[in-house]
């Protein structure tokens, strides 16, 4: 048996781990459930996702055609390191129900007191999602921890702010979990 202990997620993948934390939250609250996950790392997390957005509005109008026709369409690395990626019409109403997450409902249950912690890092020079959403995030969930890279962009500039990052998320971790 592995048990997971703490959760990562970056950017749109954080409210996937949110949603995971208040789940977490509900079950030890409500339940009254012992809960082996605690920790929850938001990286970069927007507060609110938009809540209609068409994801096939990112493709162009064959790309979409081809979705809509074979059910999938592939789409070169936009880094141009040659990977190319089968992007499916599930993937896409994945997407989609992802997108019309509300952050507020979601995060209705770690307002409370429990033992879920949260940490969220954010660059404070992140052009993608403003750094005013860490702040929310902070003012907005019970058990939370905060920390901002000054210089760091929404990809914390690739690995160079990677070594900070570890730091503060195996501190966190062991805060979570008693250990020195």
């Amino acid at each position: 048996g592995c048990q997971v202990r703490c959760v990562i997620g970056h950017s749109k993948g954080s409210a996937s781990i949110l949603n995971c934390a208040s789940h977490v939250s509900i079950q030890e609250l409500e339940d009254g459930k012992d809960v082996t996950c605690k920790c929850f790392v938001n990286l970069a997390g927007r507060y609110r996702v938009p809540e209609i957005h068409d994801p096939l509005s990112k493709f162009g109008e064959e790309q979409r055609a081809e979705v809509m026709k074979t059910g999938f369409v592939e789409i070169k690395s936009a880094w141009g390191d040659g990977r190319i990626f089968k992007v499916t019409k599930e993937d896409l109403d994945a997407y989609k129900l992802q997108s019309v997450a509300d952050t507020p409902k979601v995060l209705v249950h770690l307002r409370k007191d429990s033992s879920i912690r949260v940490l969220t890092i954010h660059g404070h020079q992140d052009e993608v999602v403003s750094v005013q959403n860490a702040f929310r995030f902070d003012e907005e969930i019970a058990n939370h921890s905060l920390h901002v890279i000054k210089q760091a962009n929404h990809n914390f500039n690739g690995i160079k702010y990677l070594d900070e990052m570890v730091e503060q998320i195996v501190s966190f971790y062991k805060s979570v979990y008693n250990e020195t």
